[in-house]
């Protein structure tokens, strides 16, 4: 939704930021229509809603063509409140739009009220509901060794499947990859897990958009023996130095230029907060997700079959669910410690 109404600079380093550069996504009249398609994804058998909105401080005015653009390609409403007056009722509004929209898996994202310069508040929500293709059977759930860190042995509840399932190793990233479908078969896990038992960060220095396109492309089919441990990863970050790091500068700071959210083009970012669930068993996996922005005003002869493979998921991995119809990832995610 920032990205909707940067310009100049900030366009160029969000667009950097979200990928779309390195994509050669550069025309906004083909990514704004592409975000919609997303929100608008239906699978028969798996739930995924996305949900934003927008509250402006009342006294802020804001450009039709940013109002309309919300509405067409982000299905977002946008409300006009009073952070200074109403500052708790707005953030109790917060958190109740926030853990309907996620079916109460993250119950709120703010604390207390609003800074009393809050100008904009932006939110998006995302949930995510799939049932296992082949659910794994409860009775052969057992606790097995995990290696939290890769070093510190526990066991842990880890279900087991035996069946076709795709899968690569990926030599560049020194790690193998096996995608577990969910039911309707658009929607997927795709599981990474590193060949050493500390090799994670490693993984994920390299996890770019192209290694992932070229993991789903060396995926196939192979009979596997599958271990993965049950899990509930919940994650809460405060994002402004993370995206300062990978180049988003100008945002923050006097050089904003949201010009194409306010004629008097006088905001700028102040807060990225980025909350997330995954939790995953023998029925599926449910997933929900928020991040808020604040803004504020400036300063050939048949061969014999392979033997299974064995896929034992014994330390940490990596795990992106995965669109198989318009491929891109939904959730990307990593678990250190069980």
């Amino acid at each position: 939704m920032l990205y909707a109404g940067a310009s100049s600079k900030t366009l160029s380093e969000l667009s950097a930021v979200l990928g779309l550069t390195d994509a050669g996504l550069v025309d906004r009249d083909v990514v704004l229509p592409a975000y919609k398609s997303l929100i608008e994804t239906r699978s028969e058998k798996a739930t995924l809603d996305i949900a934003n909105t927008v509250l402006i401080q009342h006294s802020t005015e804001i450009l039709d063509q940013y109002r309309k653009d919300l509405a067409d390609f982000f299905h977002a409403e946008v409300r006009s409140v009073d952070f200074l007056r109403d500052g708790s009722k707005v953030a109790a509004e917060i958190n109740s739009w926030v853990s309907a929209k996620t079916r109460g898996k993250i119950p709120k994202i703010l604390d207390g009220p609003l800074p009393m310069n809050t100008v904009a508040f932006l939110i998006n929500a995302v949930y995510f509901k799939g049932t296992w293709l082949t659910k794994f059977k409860a009775s052969q759930t057992k606790p097995l060794p995990f290696y939290n860190h890769g070093r510190d042995e526990v066991k842990v509840a880890t279900m087991s499947l035996r069946r076709s399932l795709r899968y690569a190793f990926v030599d560049e990233l020194g790690a193998r990859a096996v995608e577990v479908p969910y039911a309707g078969d658009r929607f997927s896990m795709i599981i990474v897990l590193p060949r050493t038992r500390t090799g994670l960060s490693t993984v994920e220095s390299q996890l770019t958009v192209d290694t992932l396109e070229k993991i789903t492309n060396e995926l196939a089919s192979r009979n596997v023996n599958l271990w993965l441990p049950k899990f509930k990863l919940e994650t809460d970050y405060d994002l402004v130095t993370l995206l300062r790091k990978l180049g988003l500068e100008s945002v923050f700071g006097g050089g904003a230029d949201f010009s194409g959210i306010s004629a008097r083009n006088n905001l700028q970012v102040s807060d990225v907060k980025h909350k997330a669930l995954v939790e995953v068993n023998e029925e599926g996996t449910v997933a929900a997700a928020v991040t808020s922005i604040r803004m504020r005003m400036k300063s050939s002869r048949r061969a014999q079959p392979p033997p299974p493979v064995e896929f034992r998921v014994e330390h940490p991995f990596a795990f992106i669910i995965w669109d198989r119809i318009d491929k891109r990832a939904l959730f990307m995610g990593a678990v250190r410690k069980l």
